[in-house]
């Protein structure tokens, strides 16, 4: 299995790296989502309201794993003014809080070069958490899926900050043990042992 990685993934690398050394955490329990909202809104969007709603009836594109979240921001002279994250509650919460953590994503990552429709949601049709499903000329040759990839990295980097995570899953020697102390789901573990440091 290999997990293809190109240069639009490095924002993924470096955002998270600058939440992961700003944010409060310790050894012995998962990174708080109040504490990562709290620096996204000092560093990234001033206000940002959360929701979480059933998606029954949402039709999504075909092929997609299925409508897990929705941000909508407000831009003005090139910084994001305000955002709303509405989270699939039909989800199981391991997921509601991966997808929370992948929008924030896309909040801290969207370059400021590109325009975002300030009148619009960006529902989001989350790729699986099988990353080596994509390939590089795929992640090149698709915005949108790549723009999917960068959040997904992204949240998985900061749920399961690389020191802490490495130390965890040695400690409790089971990728379910790990996945239940970080709150996320056995796929998602094993995905984050795929992207590395």
């Amino acid at each position: 299995m290999k997990f293809a990685c190109n240069a639009h993934l490095r924002v993924a690398y470096e955002t998270s790296e600058e939440v992961i050394r700003n944010v409060p955490r310790s050894p012995n329990r998962a990174i708080a989502t109040a504490d990562v909202l709290e620096f996204v809104k000092k560093r990234y969007c001033p206000k940002i309201e959360l929701y979480s709603r059933s998606f029954a009836g949402l039709t999504v594109p075909a092929g997609s794993v299925g409508a897990s979240g929705a941000m909508m921001r407000i831009e003005a002279d090139g910084a994001s003014k305000s955002a709303c994250i509405v989270v699939n509650s039909d989800m199981p919460a391991t997921y509601q809080r991966f997808c929370l953590f992948q929008q924030i994503g896309h909040l801290a990552t969207l370059p400021p070069d590109i325009p975002v429709d300030p009148q619009s949601y960006h529902v989001c049709t989350h790729i699986n958490y099988d990353l080596t499903s994509i390939s590089e000329k795929e992640l090149d040759n698709d915005y949108y899926l790549m723009r999917e990839q960068v959040s997904n990295v992204f949240a998985l980097r900061v749920l399961m900050p690389g020191e802490q995570f490495y130390w965890k899953l040695r400690e409790l020697d089971s990728v379910q043990e790990a996945a239940r102390f970080f709150g996320l789901t056995t796929d998602a573990v094993i995905s984050r042992m795929m992207i590395g440091v």
